[in-house]
């Protein structure tokens, strides 16, 4: 079940960014929802949007909303497209990604973790003629989070345990997103609890293939917890 807040007109763009921000951050204290946690006197999905805006012209913004989502409503009605994920509860990422590709008819998809600070220059030098996921190559990505096998530059698997730390942001296209549709149209009650590394990793069975892209000079952040809002090394300029 969703609900459509609002749309906006896409224009030219043939690109879209799909914001996965429906679901509750359980290690992070605090009764906002994490798009709207406060860095540096401005929100977290106000300096997500700046950064796209940077790197794209007009980006073509979807965000899956759940938790607490009047107040992302309020907030953001008219700057991005935002999809509610009523079941944010009960469903895992998929669910949420199912209903923002749903939503989308652009030639090209990039998906980001509603959690993450970056900044703009985190796809310089990208092959956006290809599909690719970004690895982590600042060393902010925690140790347990989900690891990059790769072989030839080119994804194999994505798991915990390893040591190349995936940055969770993808960009489709081609093949890839036309898998990534087709995985959405059939999806049933257990899909719905797949987590983002396992539908990459369920588009690299089927055929797919994603160059990893090992960004130079950029920041990223994963929002995890307070203290790494309060980490004197934060910079969002």
């Amino acid at each position: 079940m969703s609900r459509f807040i609002q749309k906006i007109k896409r224009g030219s763009l043939t690109t879209g960014v799909a914001l996965l921000s429906a679901g509750l951050g359980n290690r992070i204290r605090s009764n906002e929802p994490r798009s709207l946690i406060k860095i540096g006197g401005k929100c977290l999905l106000d300096l997500q949007i700046e950064a796209l805006s940077s790197m794209f012209s007009e980006p073509n913004i979807l965000v899956g909303i759940g938790v607490e989502s009047q107040k992302i409503i309020k907030r953001f009605t008219g700057r991005v497209r935002l999809i509610e994920n009523q079941l944010y509860k009960t469903t895992g990422p998929f669910e949420t990604l199912r209903l923002l590709v749903n939503s989308s008819t652009d030639d090209s998809l990039l998906i980001i973790h509603g959690d993450l600070y970056f900044n703009s220059n985190i796809l310089d030098s990208a092959d956006f003629s290809k599909s690719f996921i970004v690895s982590d190559t600042t060393g902010s990505i925690l140790e347990r989070e989900v690891g990059i096998t790769s072989v030839n530059n080119k994804a194999s698997i994505l798991s915990y345990g390893l040591k190349d730390k995936w940055a969770q942001i993808a960009f489709l296209t081609g093949k890839e997103l036309a898998i990534l549709r087709n995985l959405c149209c059939r999806s049933n009650d257990d899909s719905k609890h797949l987590l983002t590394f396992e539908i990459i990793n369920s588009i690299i069975n089927k055929g797919g293939s994603f160059k990893v892209h090992k960004p130079d000079k950029t920041f990223i952040v994963e929002i995890d917890c307070m203290k790494d809002i309060k980490n004197e090394n934060f910079n969002i300029k």
